[in-house]
């Protein structure tokens, strides 16, 4: 996966690494790892929170649909089929990832 696109934590890129579904398309194409909603004005660390993360194909998805990757239907989407890949993979959530899901619930099915 490209690194250059976002700032994202080694262990974002660690756990992603393998990955290469893109979460919007189900193409095994995934090239880029992108923030679901954003990464907030400095107003809250919880953004930070690996569940913030999707892989996406950056040329194909991310960018030509940015603005529907921001409709409450795709946020959804997208938190909860990261949320569901990193239980998958049993990733151990933290206390961050706990308050994201409680800032962001309404998302979450």
């Amino acid at each position: 996966m490209n690194k250059s696109h976002n700032s994202f934590p080694k262990e974002a890129w660690l756990i992603f690494q393998d990955a290469w579904r893109c979460f919007y398309c189900d193409m095994n194409t995934a090239d880029s790892l992108h923030h679901i909603v954003g990464r907030g004005n400095g107003d809250s660390i919880v953004e930070s929170s690996i569940l913030n993360s999707a892989p996406l194909c950056n040329q194909k998805c991310h960018l030509p649909n940015h603005g529907k990757l921001r409709t409450d239907e795709w946020v959804a989407k997208l938190l909860n089929t990261t949320y569901l890949y990193l239980v998958s993979i049993r990733y151990e959530f933290e206390e961050i990832d706990h308050q994201f899901m409680e800032k962001y619930k309404r998302f979450y099915i």
